[in-house]
């Protein structure tokens, strides 16, 4: 019996993507890879979560990993050690002479088998780690790429039809590389990889390890979807829909087609005038891990206006005598919480912008001077 699975309110075309890029990858047995991008509250878990729940009532198997710093206890972590268990199959009770049989029944050649065990955090003998430790960065690229293939060809026979990993941009820069392995090569096994990401730190563009990736961008939701949203979320709660028809209409204007942030201003007590608790905390959390001078340069470009220019930025780190203004500039940017058009900088939604007007630094950070 398939489970019944709520509309995808308001990412009906995007999840439409999905869907037709899994049928294209089981009916043409090949894997593809998709990027899905958006600043915080676009709904980038929301829409995965659903197709997963899709694919589920649909009698698919799958892999979803969270990263480590929000995952629920009941979701799988990512690190290169576990996303390897998980498409092996490998329970964690496991002891390390079954994990070594399993690796050795999908390993193609000696080298991957030693080089997975190694991944896999296993122990290895002196002349096993020598006869690693021999081959050249090359070699050991060539080595991972078998590797990949193995597991992919694993995986498959396994009857896995999905691999998602959200928020990869917290990612370390060798998981990055390990898991562009998966997205460089073709791949004669129906397998689709989903990977998400908010616009910051590496991810400001489309990384180039994900350049060959069907790329989707969540973009603002349109007013009549933003409705429907509001109305389906209140209902849920058991909520008069014509009680709260006025903070509908106030929340819609201010989330400006975040559907997260729509959710948010519809539990805020004054959604006119205050902005969502939970996003003041999370751009309180971000700016109090900055430097000093970088806090000065967001709460100075703020108050300009929800767009400002370079020659306002310039004029601040001149007056600031701020070393190596650019690369300044440039953490703001990495940071998500600003974009850069063609002629000006903007904060990335309004919210955000009186967000970061509305941070105390004299009660989280001490005195900006």
């Amino acid at each position: 019996m398939r489970l019944s699975v709520d509309p995808c309110l308001g990412r009906e075309w995007e999840l439409h993507q999905l869907h037709s890029l899994l049928n294209y990858a089981e009916s043409q047995n090949c894997a593809k890879t998709i990027y899905i991008y958006g600043i915080t509250g676009s709904g980038k878990t929301h829409l995965v979560n659903h197709f997963i729940d899709c694919v589920k009532s649909a009698g698919k198997r799958y892999l979803a990993f969270n990263q480590p710093h929000n995952c629920p206890a009941h979701k799988l972590k990512f690190s290169t050690f576990n996303f390897i268990k998980q498409l092996l199959q490998i329970e964690s009770t496991v002891t390390d002479v079954v994990i070594k049989k399993k690796v050795n029944l999908v390993a193609s050649s000696s080298l991957s088998y030693l080089r997975t065990l190694q991944l896999l955090g296993l122990s290895l003998n002196q002349n096993q780690r020598n006869t690693l430790e021999k081959q050249t960065p090359q070699q050991m690229n060539k080595i991972d790429q078998l590797i990949a293939c193995d597991l992919i060809d694993y995986a498959a026979h396994s009857r896995i039809a999905l691999i998602t990993i959200d928020d990869v941009h917290h990612l370390t820069c060798t998981q990055m590389q390990f898991l562009r392995l998966f997205t460089e090569q073709e791949y004669a096994q129906p397998i689709l990889f989903i990977f998400t990401a908010q616009p910051k730190g590496l991810f400001t563009s489309v990384p180039e390890w994900l350049s060959l990736a069907h790329t989707i961008p969540l973009k603002q939701l349109n007013q009549d979807a933003q409705i429907r949203l509001a109305k389906h979320y209140l209902a849920n709660r058991g909520l008069s829909i014509a009680k709260y028809q006025t903070k509908i209409n106030v929340a819609i204007e201010r989330a400006a087609g975040n559907p997260g942030f729509l959710q948010q201003l519809l539990l805020t007590p004054n959604p006119q005038k205050c902005n969502p608790t939970e996003l003041q905390e999370v751009i309180d959390n971000i700016l109090t891990g900055m430097p000093i001078e970088l806090i000065e340069l967001f709460l100075f470009s703020a108050l300009q206006g929800f767009h400002f220019s370079a020659c306002q930025l310039s004029q601040f780190t001149q007056q600031k005598h701020i070393y190596a203004p650019l690369c300044l500039v440039q953490k703001m940017l990495c940071s998500g919480l600003v974009v850069r058009k063609s002629d000006h900088y903007s904060f990335s939604h309004p919210l955000i912008w009186e967000g970061i007007k509305n941070y105390q630094p004299l009660l989280v950070k001490g005195s900006v001077k």
